[in-house]
C-alpha cells in the first residue's frame, strides 16, 4: 500500500565536513557518545502555488555552537526533496504531514550520507540521532547562509 506522500526527487544542495585538528581523543569519544544538541536541525517547506499537492522540504543539520563540548567535526548539511501528495488524500493538516514525513524521508538518507561522508575522516564516521520530527517545530530561516 502506497503512502500518499511520494518522494520524486532529492538532492543534496550543501556537504561541508572540516575535521578540527585541535582536539583531543577524549572529547572525540565523548562528542560520538552524545545526545542529539551537539546538532542544530532546521526544516524549511514550500509548496507550488499553481499545485498545491506538490511540497518542497528542505532539511539543513549543522554541528550546534551551543554544545559544551569541542566538536571534531564543522559540520553542514542540507538536502532537498521533492514531494507530490496524493490529489484524493484527505486530511486536516497536510503541512504536518509534509513537516513529518517528508523531513523523516529526507533525514534517514542524510544519516546514511553523513556516515559515509565521514567514514574516510580523522575521527571517524558520524551516526545521526533519531528525531521525532513530530516535536520539530518550524523554525525561522537563518540569516547566516554562507558560513
Amino acid at each position: 500500500m502506497n503512502s500518499p506522500l511520494q518522494l520524486e526527487h532529492y538532492f543534496f544542495e550543501r556537504m561541508h565536513c572540516l575535521a578540527k585538528s585541535d582536539i583531543e581523543f577524549e572529547d572525540v569519544r565523548a562528542w560520538h557518545e552524545a545526545d542529539s544538541s551537539r546538532f542544530q536541525l532546521t526544516v524549511e517547506l514550500a509548496t507550488n502555488p499553481e499545485a498545491e499537492h506538490q511540497w518542497q522540504v528542505s532539511v539543513d543539520l549543522r554541528t550546534s555552537g551551543d554544545y559544551p563540548a569541542p566538536s571534531p567535526y564543522e559540520l553542514r548539511f542540507t538536502a532537498v526533496g521533492f514531494f507530490v501528495v496524493d490529489e484524493d488524500f484527505k486530511h486536516d493538516n497536510i503541512e504536518h504531514l509534509i513537516r513529518v514525513n517528508g523531513s523523516s524521508v529526507l533525514y534517514s538518507a542524510m544519516r546514511e550520507f553523513v556516515s559515509l561522508f565521514t567514514s574516510r575522516a580523522p575521527w571517524g564516521s558520524v551516526m545521526l540521532p533519531t528525531i521525532n520530527f513530530r516535536l520539530l517545530a518550524a523554525k525561522p530561516s537563518d540569516d547566516n547562509e554562507n558560513e
